[in-house]
């Protein structure tokens, strides 16, 4: 008697312990994902991701332009073909399987890329450690330079490390090798690549990183960077960088003061800025238009006392895009 109810007790406990660290449960969920049986590529558009399969209502995620992911079943529903995906959410850092319409995507064969496994053993240490692997989730991306094969571009996130990597991997003799890289601090205060799109901007063939990357400097002073970058070499090159969010209240100015032109105002002391990037088409080229507005604060005001808005096209002058300030 008291034997099984001590097993009761333990049975019950690891229960409770697995629903409370989502981390282990998507460990347990991740050692019993088979091989994919192909892969999905999202080179011309993005798509939605549904946990239903056929559902065309309700909450979807958004699986960006350039999307690279494991496909685990397939199946068709009232003529159309839907496959079964599993992708790191950058959002939440957290992994998800859902249905997305295969006819809107490339189908590449299941050997086409490596595992997550082979991808961390060429990342080496830390990476290669039993633990940090096992709590690793890997947002796979394709970018196109040139004519030859696409570069594997990959976000991994490892839960026990304080650093998210960002790194190329190129296709050699059947292998992939790592290439440029770059590390992204991890904390409660600062979080690293949010949302990640791939565009050919330049209309040259050579895609580029298009990145939204919070940032925090002081507990009011925070924000959301969009970051366009280009990879040159083995390294990465950002060719524009702006703030879509910006709140900057650790300091106050006496009165309001509005500079011209109006973009010199974003980030400046006593403001709060929104905005958001579109692009638009000029001959074979994707200009970056920023639109927004910004808010001028008093100190023990709560609510704004002026605002600008602003919409400024920033063309590429043949080495960049043109600043936005």
């Amino acid at each position: 008697m008291g034997t099984t109810m001590h097993r009761q007790t333990l049975v019950a406990l690891l229960v409770l312990v697995v629903c409370l660290h989502p981390a282990i449960a998507a460990s347990a969920e991740e050692d019993k994902q088979p091989p994919p049986i192909e892969w999905i590529y999202l080179r011309a558009s993005a798509l939605d991701m549904t946990a239903k399969l056929g559902a065309r209502k309700g909450r979807a995620e958004h699986l960006a332009r350039g999307t690279l992911a494991p496909v685990f079943k397939t199946t068709e529903k009232d003529g159309v073909k839907w496959a079964q995906v599993r992708i790191l959410n950058l959002a939440t850092t957290r992994p998800q399987v859902g249905w997305v319409e295969s006819d809107h995507a490339d189908v590449l064969p299941p050997d086409s890329y490596p595992s997550d496994a082979e991808l961390l053993g060429r990342l080496g240490t830390p990476y290669v450690d039993d633990f940090t692997a096992k709590h690793t989730d890997v947002a796979r991306f394709l970018v196109r330079k040139g004519p030859g094969a696409p570069l594997l571009l990959c976000y991994v996130f490892a839960r026990p490390l304080p650093t998210a990597k960002l790194v190329v991997f190129t296709p050699s003799q059947g292998r992939f090798l790592p290439g440029a890289s770059l590390d992204f601090p991890i904390s409660e205060m600062q979080a690293g690549i949010i949302a990640l799109e791939i565009r050919d901007l330049l209309g040259d063939a050579n895609e580029c990183l298009i990145s939204r990357e919070p940032f925090r400097e002081r507990p009011e002073t925070r924000g959301l960077n969009l970051i366009i970058r280009r990879i040159e070499g083995d390294k990465f090159r950002i060719v524009w960088q702006a703030p879509v969010e910006f709140r900057n209240l650790a300091e106050f100015r006496s009165q309001v003061q509005i500079l011209q032109p109006p973009e010199k105002n974003i980030g400046a002391p006593g403001t709060t800025t929104t905005g958001e990037v579109t692009f638009r088409q000029r001959a074979n080229q994707q200009d970056p238009i920023w639109k927004g507005k910004v808010e001028f604060f008093l100190f023990g005001r709560e609510k704004a006392v002026d605002s600008v808005t602003i919409e400024r096209v920033c063309p590429w002058d043949g080495k960049e895009f043109t600043p936005l300030r």
